[in-house]
């Protein structure tokens, strides 16, 4: 017996498109905002776990590759893996001695001398260029830097202050999650027990995947894998060369002028590790430079050495380095990894930071496909849409064929 027509005259599919579908459509946005609502609950409340978890899942991701190039060359893998976090270890114990506590006796040192270079460029710069250059410095120029120097003078503790509580509160927040002794002792077992199964894992992972849509979600995660881990196992390379050629040039540089050799070595190597996050490194490590040889001043020399360094190291990245290194891989640009990386600190703190690039890259991987099913629906192409394509399948479709 034929169903009867609506009252209104319209299709099944019509009223679908037109009416019922806005009900199921609202269930499922509220069912996606309460999954999204009770995962953010729950990574606040067990943060302390999932920032070691996470950080040794990190870690083996991007040295999975490492670790094959030498068990395919006949190395043991477990002594492989034990090798590099060897090696890692080396690298913290030298950040926590010698790295860090010179980068922050001269960071303390730039922001308590910032008072005097102000003072100074009053009393001997303006003065300066004015007997050297054939430059009169307006007059107002002259009394607007004296006036608001006084006022930057004044607000420069402030600012000290309060960017000193700032940095300490983030600090004691890592205290409490990564410089427990737990932590420390559970980040290299996760990560040796990550890498050594890395593999089988994966494997494993894939018999999860629903086999209709297989090959359609593999072909989506190897790409996933080209944006995020191809691209940062790069990033990572680029910033290790940038440490090793900033370190150099900055201790050459700050040797010549009286600052120290030390201070340059610990911050060249921070401005290239720091580079794993664009411009970061540059940014950071350019203004204690230039900062500190304007405090301890001994004429041009030093300033021009420090402009020549960052302005080199910065030419080889832009042309050299990361084009032979990196290459063509599509990545993740410049904007939405700093975007990422922020807005994953506010909402879930470290473990945010953590998760902040993985996620830009499954919506840098998937949004071409989400572009693509927007194009195709009723909703962009309204009644010229094909109405057999969008229409739902309905009960009497799904129940296969009806018995005879």
């Amino acid at each position: 017996m034929a169903p009867e027509p609506h009252p209104s005259g319209l299709s099944k599919s019509e009223l679908w498109h037109r009416y019922d579908r806005y009900p199921a459509l609202l269930a499922k946005i509220a069912t996606f905002a309460f999954v999204v609502g009770l995962v953010y609950v729950l990574f606040t409340a067990v943060e302390a776990v999932l920032v070691p978890v996470l950080t040794a899942l990190l870690i083996a991701y991007l040295l999975d590759p490492l670790v094959d190039r030498f068990e395919e060359r006949g190395w043991s893998r477990s002594n492989t893996i034990l090798g590099l976090l060897a090696a890692g270890g080396v690298f913290v114990g030298l950040f926590l001695l010698f790295l860090y506590p010179t980068v922050a006796h001269q960071a303390k040192n730039v922001s308590d001398g910032v008072p005097v270079l102000l003072e100074r460029t009053e009393t001997e710069l303006v003065p300066w260029i004015e007997a050297t250059f054939p430059v009169d410095i307006p007059d107002d120029w002259t009394a607007i830097l004296t006036t608001y120097g006084d006022t930057l003078r004044a607000q420069v503790p402030t600012l000290t202050r309060t960017a000193s509580a700032a940095l300490g509160e983030v600090w004691s927040r890592l205290t409490v999650l990564l410089a427990s002794a737990i932590n420390v002792v559970m980040i290299p077992v996760f990560t040796f027990y990550f890498l050594r199964d890395f593999d089988v894992m994966r494997l494993a992972l894939v018999d999860y995947i629903p086999a209709v849509n297989r090959d359609f979600l593999l072909e989506r995660i190897r790409r996933m894998d080209e944006v995020v881990g191809a691209w940062f196992r790069g990033q990572v390379e680029v910033a290790v060369i940038l440490a090793a050629l900033y370190a150099a040039g900055l201790a050459v540089v700050f040797g010549w002028a009286g600052v120290g050799v030390g201070a340059g070595l610990a911050i060249g190597m921070l401005s290239g590790i720091l580079n794993i996050v664009p411009y970061f490194g540059f940014v950071i490590g350019f203004s204690l430079s230039v900062l500190m040889v304007l405090l301890d001043w001994n004429g041009l020399g030093p300033l021009i050495g420090v402009l020549a360094v960052f302005g080199i190291v910065q030419g080889l990245e832009g042309y050299v380095i990361t084009p032979r290194i990196v290459g063509e891989k599509v990545g993740l640009s410049p904007v939405t990894v700093i975007i990422a990386l922020l807005l994953g600190g506010e909402l879930l703190g470290i473990v945010g930071i953590l998760l902040a690039l993985p996620t830009a890259g499954i919506i840098r991987v998937l949004w071409p496909d989400v572009v693509a099913w927007y194009k195709a629906s009723r909703i962009y192409l309204g009644d010229a849409a094909e109405p057999d394509a969008a229409e739902p399948v309905r009960e009497d479709k799904a129940a296969g064929p009806s018995p005879s």
